[in-house]
């Protein structure tokens, strides 16, 4: 039996494992790990989790946790290329296409910068990303995000005081349905009052559903 991690990137909620060599990483650690996309890092999300050997692939192991040096390093380089994000609406108001930025970040080497975007479609992006490569001098990436994910990059506070939910604890995004809704505000037609920073039916609303009807089960068993 081998332990995993639980892995969060920014571009979305999806936890991915990977290898967990020791106990000394920690939930909300900062991971540099291999991807697809090449060396990304990730935030821990859970630890110690049981993944049994006859999975189909092996699990990646963590590179490295980043230290407070390496996180400060990170901070630095955005600070010292707040440009990039004048750059990146320049050549997309250039190439006409429909992208608003939602935020950018460096490689832990800094010689490669992603965008996150969100957008109402699919965008063929390969012309502009080829041509912010040749002017920034660095391995550009642009991940394409939903407006919900947008908001847990961003962060912010929900209509309750607290840091919004999806930010927060959630570790996945559910469907929200117009019956949750009804059974927790019975009687509102005002839709500013269940959406969240992002536009869409708060995300508390699928957790406080559960919430309500394991209490239900709860108070029926007794």
């Amino acid at each position: 039996m081998t332990k995993a991690i639980g892995v969060q990137f920014r571009s979305g909620i999806k936890i991915y494992d990977f290898k967990q060599k020791d106990d000394s990483i920690e939930i909300r650690d900062k991971v540099l790990v291999e991807t697809a996309y090449g060396e990304e890092i990730g935030t821990v999300r859970y630890v110690g989790k049981k993944v049994g050997k006859s999975q189909d692939t092996p699990l990646k192991d963590v590179q490295k946790v980043l230290t407070e040096k390496d996180i400060d390093r990170l901070k630095r380089l955005k600070d010292d290329h707040l440009g990039y994000a004048d750059i990146f609406r320049a050549k997309a108001e250039e190439y006409k296409l429909p992208m608003k930025l939602a935020d950018f970040e460096f490689s832990l080497d800094g010689e490669k910068v992603t965008f996150y975007f969100t957008a109402d479609s699919r965008v063929d992006f390969r012309n502009m990303v080829r041509d912010m490569s040749r002017q920034v001098k660095k391995t550009v990436l642009l991940r394409q995000m939903g407006q919900r994910d947008e908001a847990r990059v961003l962060d912010g506070f929900g209509a309750c005081g607290r840091p919004i939910c999806c930010r927060s604890f959630l570790m996945q995004l559910e469907n929200i349905s117009m019956d949750m809704v009804r059974e927790q505000y019975e009687g509102t037609r005002n839709s500013s009052k269940v959406s969240g920073i992002c536009g869409k039916l708060m995300c508390c609303l699928a957790f406080e559903n559960g919430e309500n009807k394991s209490k239900g089960k709860s108070q029926n068993a007794k």
